[in-house]
């Protein structure tokens, strides 16, 4: 399916249109859309934005001077017909030649300049479905959908005379074309509460009349250099080069150009100074109170109505404020003036997006069935757990929320919504500190260890690099044992592949030995180890020399074969491949030389014959963590039990996706084996047959 989206950026228009086009862009790629954006050549067009999201464009030839439209006193457009930078009749035409052999299912209109003349012309040319984002409501239009995201007052009758009967209207803040980022945030931004210690201004795309150098002037007249303020410039600014050189000059002030997203900058801020454009609902949706200027007049009944309603304070027009007036309002809200805090009396939660596309793709005969219908238990869930943290600590809650890079918090319920628990990872010098609150639900089923299970495996996901755990500070049971306690603390650390069936028990292994007072490490690359008492080695594919391994003090290595028989690689799949009904399981000392070390365990697993690729490597897996637990629970007497390998050594070459290769000449009980160790996603078996490859599967009953 194809979306042809028809808008432009300048530094007369702004940047707002192109931005939340290429967001509802962004969601409808992700829906099966290929998108083509077409734009005209302007100055500041943001062209390369759009290249860099992986978008097709096609720009439309500037205009000369004196190909720019005159103002049409007689029509209602008359006061955009300039943004164009062509007549609409040429507009159009130009539009047609870039699409007329691309048949796009949607037409999407955001320009100011444009009228029910220029899309009927498009419609009577064959472009099937027409949407127009607008904002103005000035102007009739000939569409199938109408998207107006702004709250104005009278916003639901606005387009009774605009539009078509049958044309479907998305009205209002709830269809906000926001970054996905918002929604996610937004779940676990807390109220603002306290002084302001953080300031974010940013006055759009497009601010020619330099309010960002008016509030740079106003802040640093207040001398408040404990308030930290940072300010974001599109660098195509008419006046960046002075609000570098004016921001240069204070440690306090931090100058961002160019952010593909504000919302980081919006979470940690307590105060944002701006205009009133798309910006707005951003803000919104994060709960920051802001200082408003209005920067053209179509933002001034929307200032209008959220300075009613209490969610901004309104300052005026650009034309009617100076930095001395900045100054003054910035000074009392510091001071501890009153100001209205965003509570929810508009519901901008950042779904905008995904309700545009679910109307855009209920329109589609093939596609109606992906849309989606509202949502609100996470919601729910989320608010749950703030108000099940309040009694405790719901200043330290509320903070770790806003701390992007230094907190991760995960809550927990059952399916229909009851709370069980919370866990939080905090950023610690030495790595993440982690702190778990259960429901007595929880404790009652000992529920805590499986909790904190997923919960360190969802972490490792999310977190980028190594991950260090210290020992947990609460008391952490495995399922149906009293609370294990170890005579020694250790510093253990677990090195497997990203990608290995092995990382769901490694997580495991992580909740047990902090439970037992230890600190774990876990990695994916052995380069990133930090160093300590034991290092385990589970399903890691590289070769790990001897530098690396002294950081540790033994290197431990758990191998399904009975060594020195069965070195390399997947031993297990060899050994079922070869007919075998038991897989002995090894832990010993790494070595420069492969599989080569000391014996310090073993155990074996029995098998019916039966048993797939999923099931054998389960009980690998828990024979592997057994060991390791016993490892562990035996240190440091276990190394008595130290053997060398004795024996003629063998060794397995490493399996490749060739090696799934069946015979269809033999049967499929004469191939079983093969079957059972092959996976059916990463390298599954096949076949050849009058000269085609054909993918065989297979799943239990």
């Amino acid at each position: 399916m194809l979306a042809v989206f028809r808008t432009d950026a300048s530094g007369q228009i702004g940047t707002g249109h192109v931005v939340r086009c290429s967001t509802l862009a962004d969601a409808l790629r992700q829906s099966g859309f290929e998108c083509l954006f077409v734009c005209r050549t302007l100055p500041a067009d943001l062209a390369e934005s759009l290249r860099v999201r992986g978008h097709s464009l096609h720009m439309l030839p500037s205009a000369p001077a004196e190909g720019v439209p005159a103002p049409e006193h007689h029509h209602p457009q008359s006061h955009h017909a300039h943004w164009l930078g062509a007549d609409w009749k040429t507009d159009a035409a130009q539009t047609l030649a870039v699409i007329a052999d691309r048949d796009p299912d949607w037409l999407i209109v955001d320009h100011y300049a444009i009228d029910e003349r220029w899309e009927s012309t498009l419609r009577a040319a064959g472009c099937r479905r027409l949407m127009v984002i607008d904002d103005l409501a000035d102007r009739r239009h000939d569409c199938d959908l109408l998207l107006d995201q702004n709250l104005i007052a009278g916003w639901a009758r606005r387009y009774d005379d605009k539009v078509a009967d049958d044309c479907e209207l998305l009205l209002g803040p709830a269809y906000a074309l926001l970054q996905p980022i918002y929604a996610e945030l937004r779940r676990r931004v807390p109220p603002r509460e306290g002084p302001v210690r953080r300031i974010l201004v940013y006055f759009g795309g497009a601010d020619a009349e330099n309010l960002t150098g008016k509030a740079v002037s106003a802040l640093v007249s207040l001398g408040r250099s404990d308030v930290h303020v940072d300010v974001v410039i599109n660098p195509a600014h008419d006046h960046a080069a002075a609000i570098r050189t004016a921001v240069d000059a204070h440690s306090f002030i931090v100058l961002h150009e160019g952010l593909p997203s504000l919302a980081p900058l919006m979470v940690s801020a307590d105060l944002a100074i701006g205009a009133s454009g798309t910006n707005s609902w951003e803000r919104c949706c994060l709960g920051l109170p802001t200082l408003v200027v209005t920067l053209a007049e179509n933002q001034k009944p929307i200032a209008a109505e959220l300075d009613r309603l209490g969610l901004i304070r309104l300052l005026g027009h650009k034309d009617k404020i100076e930095a001395a007036d900045l100054a003054r309002e910035i000074g009392a809200v510091l001071g501890g003036h009153p100001f209205a805090r965003v509570d929810g009396q508009i519901d901008v939660d950042g779904e905008g997006v995904r309700r545009v596309v679910a109307a855009l793709l209920a329109r589609e005969p093939l596609m109606a069935e992906l849309a989606t219908v509202e949502d609100e238990r996470l919601l729910r869930k989320w608010r749950r757990a703030d108000q099940s943290a309040a009694d405790k600590d719901l200043r330290r809650f509320r903070e770790g929320l806003r701390d992007l890079d230094g907190c991760c918090i995960f809550s927990v319920e059952t399916a229909d919504g009851f709370p069980v628990g919370q866990v939080r990872f905090d950023k610690a010098n030495a790595g993440w500190t982690i702190d778990c609150a259960f429901a007595p639900l929880a404790r009652r089923f000992t529920m805590e260890s499986a909790v904190l299970t997923t919960a360190i495996a969802s972490h490792r996901k999310i977190a980028k690099g190594a991950l260090s755990f210290l020992p947990a500070r609460f008391g952490l049971r495995r399922s149906g044992e009293t609370q294990i306690s170890s005579a020694s603390s250790l510093k253990i650390a677990i090195c497997s592949d990203a990608g290995s069936w092995i990382n769901e028990t490694a997580a495991e292994l992580v909740t047990g030995w902090l439970a037992e007072r230890h600190s774990v490490s876990w990695v994916h690359a052995a380069d990133d180890l930090p160093g300590g008492d034991l290092c385990f080695y589970l399903s890691y594919g590289r070769i790990v020399g001897e530098a690396t391994r002294s950081r540790y003090r033994h290197n431990l290595i758990v191998h399904a074969s009975d060594l020195p028989k069965g070195r390399g690689w997947s031993p297990a799949s060899w050994l079922i491949l070869g007919g075998a009904d038991q897989i002995p399981v090894t832990l010993f000392e790494a070595v420069d030389a492969v599989d080569a070390g000391p014996i310090y365990l073993q155990d074996s697993i029995n098998l019916d014959g039966a048993e797939l690729i999923e099931d054998w490597r389960a009980l690998v897996a828990q024979t592997t963590s057994d060991l390791a637990n016993a490892f562990v629970a035996g240190y440091p007497s276990v190394l008595d039990k130290a053997r060398e390998q004795v024996g003629e050594p063998t060794m397995y070459p490493r399996r490749r996706a060739q090696d799934s290769l069946l015979d269809s000449e033999q049967s499929i009980a004469a191939q079983f084996n093969q079957l059972r160790i092959v996976d059916n996603d990463s390298y599954p078996a096949f076949f050849r047959h009058n000269g085609k490859e054909f993918i065989l599967k297979i799943l239990p009953r």
